[in-house]
């Protein structure tokens, strides 16, 4: 199977080049012979609709630049896989350009689609036959509505130029990728599923529904806990200026806010290993200025921040050291004995937060 993937994300250290590397992965281990093309890197001059490929030169553009080789490249692949960020409800323009300029490989003259639409004849349309489009979308908007328009621009596209539509991927939510720990098993699966579409691609040029569904699946809980946390993203992101161009460096400083961690911690209550208490817990971060009360009735745990007015247990900290204990790289009891933890009150509660609030497993 050969495969031309076109990579039409201007910054390499974002979420859609993980995604794409991911497919690739797949597209490999299926055996598929790949053009890897970053469509961003190269010289595309944008179509002018001057017609000359059409009656003066005859299938070839009066450009000649980086789409010159690309056009016998689209002609020779099986499949095309086109890798977008969701700029404005639709394609990044490097790849809207891209498809502008595939203008040479249609002819004059109107037919009906496959879609039942009028369309423009497709030049050499033998060698149009079986191809596919996949296409992968990464955004940060948690729903997939908005996606819709962006799924359809391709759907239309396909139906243009003869191309069966072999699948969609939407990765919504991406920026959340960059937190394992909040829902370890959830990124794996998601993993799995870019891979795997990559297999499928790779294979027979055709996504299955159930891969389509598991790259999709949600990582936000709810749009509650969707919206704190794209908040707090952007709030250290703009903090950060240049140095939030990558991701990762926005997620070293997003790991250590208790905001996100305290939220966290409640969302993984143990109902069972709570079932029995009622307590309220104070938590103090001078560091930050923070103060959150956590109220435990019997299975059930609410959160708020504020300072309790009569707290059975305080448990005072630095950031940093919250952030090491919930993501168990420090132990309670050695933060307790070289003084990085200060306990006030019911200490017996302490000793059982690991049992209140196991790690999230989802």
């Amino acid at each position: 199977m050969r495969v031309l993937l076109l990579r039409a994300n201007p910054r390499k250290t974002g979420y859609t080049q993980r995604l794409a590397d991911w497919f690739l992965q797949g597209l490999r281990e299926a055996g598929a012979e790949v053009s890897d093309v970053d469509l961003p890197a190269l010289t595309i001059t944008p179509c002018r609709g001057c017609y000359s490929c059409w009656h003066t030169t005859p299938g070839r553009c009066t450009h000649h630049d980086g789409m010159t080789p690309l056009l016998e490249e689209v002609l020779m692949a099986d499949v095309l896989v086109c890798v977008t960020p969701f700029y404005y409800f639709t394609m990044s323009s490097c790849l809207k350009m891209f498809f502008e300029r595939l203008l040479p490989l249609a002819s004059p003259g109107v037919n009906t689609s496959g879609r039942g639409f009028a369309r423009n004849t497709t030049r050499y349309p033998e060698r149009w036959k079986g191809k596919r489009l996949v296409t992968l979308i990464a955004g940060a908007l948690r729903d997939t509505a908005p996606y819709r328009p962006a799924n359809e621009t391709f759907q239309m596209i396909a139906d243009s130029l003869e191309l069966e539509v072999g699948g969609q991927l939407i990765r919504p939510e991406s920026y959340l990728l960059d937190y394992p720990l909040s829902r370890p098993r959830t990124l794996r699966l998601i993993q799995a599923a870019f891979v795997q579409a990559g297999r499928e691609a790779g294979r027979d040029g055709r996504l299955t529904q159930e891969t389509m569904t598991a790259a999709a699946r949600p990582l936000a809980v709810d749009f509650h806990h969707f919206r704190a946390y794209s908040n707090l993203y952007w709030e250290h992101a703009c903090q950060m200026g240049r140095q939030a161009l990558v991701p990762g460096e926005v997620q070293k400083r997003v790991s250590v806010d208790v905001r996100i961690l305290m939220r966290e911690m409640v969302r993984c209550v143990d109902a069972k290993a709570t079932a029995r208490t009622r307590a309220v817990l104070q938590f103090e971060f001078p560091d930050q200025g923070l103060c959150f009360e956590v109220d435990l009735d019997r299975g059930r745990c609410v959160l708020s921040q504020r300072r309790a007015e009569r707290p059975d247990l305080c448990v005072r900290c630095d950031s940093a050291t919250w952030s090491g204990l919930f993501m168990r790289q420090l132990d309670f009891y050695e933060a307790l004995k070289h003084h990085r933890i200060v306990l006030e009150g019911d200490k017996s509660l302490f000793a059982r937060l690991d049992r209140f609030f196991p790690p999230p497993s989802d």
